[in-house]
């Protein structure tokens, strides 16, 4: 079974803290699980910078360039915009294949959303002059998520770590986008993830880690990373009435395809 993790973040300090050998071993460890593909999403400036040196130092990992909405709160809005030329500098690195992790997140109670509109839209613009798809962050914000989406009719993507209903996936996926199932899909009582798994187009499925965040079951409080995605593939599978092998084969299409990869830079054990 080989398998694609679309969405880890190995540069976090978790896995430097937790592993022995850092995200060198927990990468070691996906690969001896079947993973073939890693996409290390940037978050940040910094963490773009330090997924675009992750995917120089692996052939079969590959980074997004972008700032998540609470990272945009923090800075000037000079700082910002000189960060902004900065992710679509990088944007042009070959290894860089999507701009993001990008989007809103209204969960904090000092949420700045005229910012996150702000920084939101200027990555959009990004996104369709460099021609790249995008990676979408939507927490609490799902109606303006869309709103961005239907707005920008010329621009396609994945929403990550999908949290949106069952009824949504219809007209999403009629506009081009795709989804993106993790850790939340293998929880017992997480109906809606499940059903929104088994409404997704087979061509529009992706799955996802999100590591060192939202492991799935079995390995919850654990820190996460892409040797536990089969759990997650597991789940998709029983939501769509196929076995866990046909999901990591249609995730892992899905992949290559959304982000332009190159089969031929993928692991083969």
């Amino acid at each position: 079974m080989r398998i694609f993790d679309s969405h880890a973040h190995y540069d976090d300090g978790r896995f430097e803290a937790e592993f022995e050998g850092g995200y060198h071993e927990a990468i070691e460890l996906s690969l001896r699980a079947g993973v073939c593909g890693i996409v290390n999403a940037g978050s940040s400036l910094r963490t773009t910078l330090s997924s675009v040196r992750l995917a120089e130092e692996y052939s079969f990992v590959y980074a997004t360039a972008g700032i998540h909405p609470n990272d945009s709160q923090y800075v000037s809005l000079r700082e910002l915009d000189s960060q902004l030329r900065q992710i679509e500098a990088l944007a042009a690195h070959d290894k860089v294949k999507a701009i993001g992790e990008i989007g809103l997140d209204y969960h904090y109670d000092d949420t700045d959303k005229e910012r996150q509109f702000y920084a939101f839209g200027a990555q959009l613009e990004i996104a369709a002059r460099t021609g790249l798809p995008v990676v979408i962050h939507s927490r609490d914000a799902f109606a303006d998520t869309l709103d961005f989406i239907f707005s920008n009719p010329g621009i396609k993507g994945v929403l990550h770590s999908y949290s949106g209903s069952a009824e949504d996936v219809p007209r999403i996926a009629k506009a081009g986008w795709y989804f993106s199932f993790s850790g939340p899909v293998t929880y017992k009582n997480a109906v809606r993830p499940k059903l929104a798994a088994a409404a997704v187009p087979a061509d529009r499925i992706l799955a996802e880690t999100d590591a060192p965040y939202l492991p799935p079951v079995p390995h919850r409080g654990e820190i996460n990373c892409s040797a536990f995605l089969p759990h997650t593939l597991a789940s998709i599978g029983e939501a769509r009435g196929i076995s866990t092998e046909e999901a990591a084969e249609i995730t892992l299409r899905n992949a290559i395809e959304f982000y332009r990869i190159d089969p031929n830079t993928l692991y083969n054990a």
